[in-house]
């Protein structure tokens, strides 16, 4: 008995190179269940395919369940550095094109089966079915990309990277070995998010040795007066003496006057920042390589967004009576032992002035820094992960890249990472009548100890 003709439709396919695909006879039979292979193409996509066509099987395969375990894996590996992994732009792109990928292979993996058994009776209802599940699973999935490219955005806007240059750069050499430390200028400031015209009453400069991590700490007083600015600069042109008000009020002044934002925008970095820093820079004959600028208000949303936080004191730290954006009062006073903080309480603490110096303020604020970053579990950061980001993206403008800005945050939070830390007050300086040729001294032996590790003989 002759054997029936091929299909030429299947003819037409074995010439395209998709592979031998079984012809379903006059019946319509298909080898193999179409219900197994419909929910076998929900959880391993293209696994019933390869009977029909290896390379397609293959490529759906790869794409719905290799390339997402690959992204697990990749996480996991990068555990440790969770935040500056998931806010770095590259990831979250790529993130957002796995979450899409995983949704639309299985699609196409439902209905390549449901082609192949189309003569069968039920198949449609089965695939109905089928495709209702992989709705219902792709709504959480989409919204989560959804969520990661806004947030891919708001990362776009924060870690506006330049062109690698310094920021500042004194025209004098720099001694041999300083130029290799790396000095990042750390700014916060009490305006709420979205409000750049503040006051930094936080300014230290970061000095890291990038060879062998030591760090140290220049506290800058906000009080600091006559900050100097170098020959030729549109600051120096209007302030040949030094600028005419503290050192935390060179932010403000520059954010009113749009020729200063043109001239110091340039880059496409916030200006003031840049400004703060070239004085800075000049006064304290430093390079300042790069600036992170935090609106310490953004933080109180930020620790009630992870639950809250605990810090340890080893005495009782006095409040201020009222918080700026706090949602309720404040003790009037908090420890000492371990004091659990929702964000007004932990904004409260780092800003109190009444409980000691404005530099144990910032070492408040560093205490602050390392509790978050000890406590903050990979979890609290992923399902905070929509909140957090926004928050940042209204409160941290940085010239340093992402991973960059993960780094920095480690290693204040770490204190063993800090071997001295210094504050340009009394009675080592007067912020008042400032001697800037010993706050110069002052610095290079800082710079100097980062450098070869010996004691600066200025620590506090």
């Amino acid at each position: 008995m002759a054997a029936e003709p091929r299909s030429p439709a299947l003819d037409r396919l074995a010439q395209l190179g998709v592979g031998d695909v079984p012809d379903p006879g006059p019946d319509g039979a298909v080898p193999g269940s179409a219900g197994a292979q419909l929910a076998a193409s929900i959880v391993v996509p293209g696994v019933p395919t390869m009977r029909r066509s290896a390379v397609v099987g293959v490529v759906l395969f790869a794409a719905g369940v290799i390339a997402p375990l690959a992204g697990l894996v990749w996480v996991f590996l990068r555990r440790d550095d969770l935040v500056g992994f998931v806010l770095q732009e590259r990831t979250l792109r790529l993130f957002v094109g796995l979450s899409i990928a995983v949704v639309l292979v299985r699609v196409f993996a439902v209905i390549e089966v449901a082609y192949a058994f189309r003569r069968r009776r039920w198949i449609a209802p089965q695939t109905a079915l089928v495709l209702a599940v992989i709705v219902v699973f792709a709504l959480p999935v989409l919204w989560v990309a959804s969520r990661a490219d806004q947030a891919r955005s708001l990362v776009a806007d924060v870690f506006v990277k330049a062109d690698g240059e310094p920021l500042f750069t004194p025209s004098a050499d720099v001694p041999i070995g300083r130029g290799d430390v790396t000095n990042i200028l750390l700014l916060g400031g009490d305006a709420g998010p979205g409000r750049w015209g503040l006051r930094t009453d936080t300014m230290i400069l970061v000095s890291i040795d990038p060879t062998g991590g030591r760090t140290a700490l220049i506290s800058i007083p906000r009080n600091l007066t006559r900050l100097q600015f170098p020959p030729g600069s549109p600051m120096a042109s209007l302030f040949p003496n030094g600028f005419d008000d503290l050192t935390n009020a060179v932010f403000p002044y520059v954010s009113t006057h749009p020729d200063l934002v043109e001239h110091y925008g340039a880059g496409g970095l916030q200006p003031e920042a840049v400004a703060l820093a070239e004085g800075i820079g000049y006064s304290l004959d430093v390079v300042v390589d790069d600036y992170a600028l935090v609106n310490m208000q953004g933080f109180l949303e930020v620790v009630d967004a992870i639950g809250g936080v605990a810090v340890t004191l080893d005495q009782a730290v006095p409040l201020p009576p009222s918080i700026p954006g706090g949602k309720h009062p404040v003790p009037a006073v908090i420890g000492p032992g371990v004091v659990e903080m929702d964000g007004t309480v932990a904004i409260a603490f780092v800003r109190s002035r009444s409980a000691d110096s404005d530099y144990q303020r910032m070492g408040r604020q560093r205490q602050l820094l390392a509790a978050l970053s000890s406590q903050v579990t990979p979890g609290q950061a992923l399902s905070s992960f929509g909140a957090i980001t926004g928050l940042i993206g209204d409160s941290v403008r940085t010239s340093l890249s992402a991973g960059e800005f993960s780094n920095l945050v480690d290693r204040l939070g770490d204190s063993a990472a800090v071997g001295e830390s210094v504050g340009l007050s009394p009675p080592l300086v007067e912020p008042g009548r400032p001697d800037y040729d010993h706050i110069k001294t002052v610095v290079a032996a800082v710079q100097g100890f980062v450098v070869t590790g010996e004691p600066s003989g200025f620590a506090n």
